[in-house]
């Protein structure tokens, strides 16, 4: 298991499926959404604070989970600051995103980038998760040209899911997305196994290039 701190809003836990076990949890019940998955939350983050010796106390904690390709589980934990320390905290999540990417990955996507026979070699998946689709739109618009990612728009549960993906992207693209996204995003799901439930289980709305035919309209 190992902590680490992203900015003084941020505790990043990284733990394996036979430590999860160790502490009485099974990956079903992580996965479930229910009592236990609470449970075993509250207690990796008051181990978080325990190994920094240090506590939130500006508001309510929020929790990211990643189910990582080397079947460990990455746990982002954040609380809302005052308005005061917002800039700080969108720092905080930015950095949280680009955290949730392993390095050996931004190392494949640079390497994939140089390749120019295949440049999208190393797909990075994240999907975006928002609440109507005003909020959606005027996300799409407030995205600049140079910062596109190509991504496909599908409704699940009443909630509008935006799967881009970021091969090819540099990382200052990428921190002005996630600031956008901050803003305007429900919540943020990293991973491929994250795009695959929702484009099984969602209605697919725009199956390619979604924020260009959003920004259309």
């Amino acid at each position: 298991m190992k902590f680490s701190k992203i900015g003084k809003h941020t505790i990043r836990c990284v733990i394996s499926e036979q430590e999860i076990q160790d502490l009485g949890y099974t990956i079903e019940e992580i996965m479930s959404n229910g009592e236990r998955t609470q449970e075993f939350m509250n207690q990796i983050f008051d181990m978080a604070e325990q190994s920094f010796e240090t506590k939130f106390e500006l508001g309510i904690k929020t929790v990211r989970a990643d189910f990582m390709s080397d079947h460990t589980l990455a746990l982002t934990f954040s609380e809302h600051p005052g308005s005061d320390e917002m800039m700080e905290h969108l720092k905080d999540i930015v950095n949280g995103l680009m955290n949730a990417i392993p390095q050996q990955k931004w190392a494949q996507i640079n390497e994939a980038r140089q390749n120019e026979e295949n440049p999208d070699q190393v797909p990075v998946y994240a999907t975006i998760v928002f609440a109507d689709f005003d909020r959606l739109l005027r996300y799409a618009k407030n995205i600049m040209p140079p910062d596109l990612p190509t991504g496909q728009l599908y409704k699940y549960e009443d909630r509008y899911m935006l799967i881009l993906t970021f091969s090819g992207m540099e990382e200052g693209s990428l921190r002005r997305l996630s600031n956008l996204t901050d803003e305007y995003a429900q919540d943020i799901l990293v991973g491929a196994e994250r795009k695959a439930f929702i484009q099984e289980h969602g209605i697919c709305i725009l199956k390619n290039d979604a924020l260009q035919q959003l920004r259309q309209l």
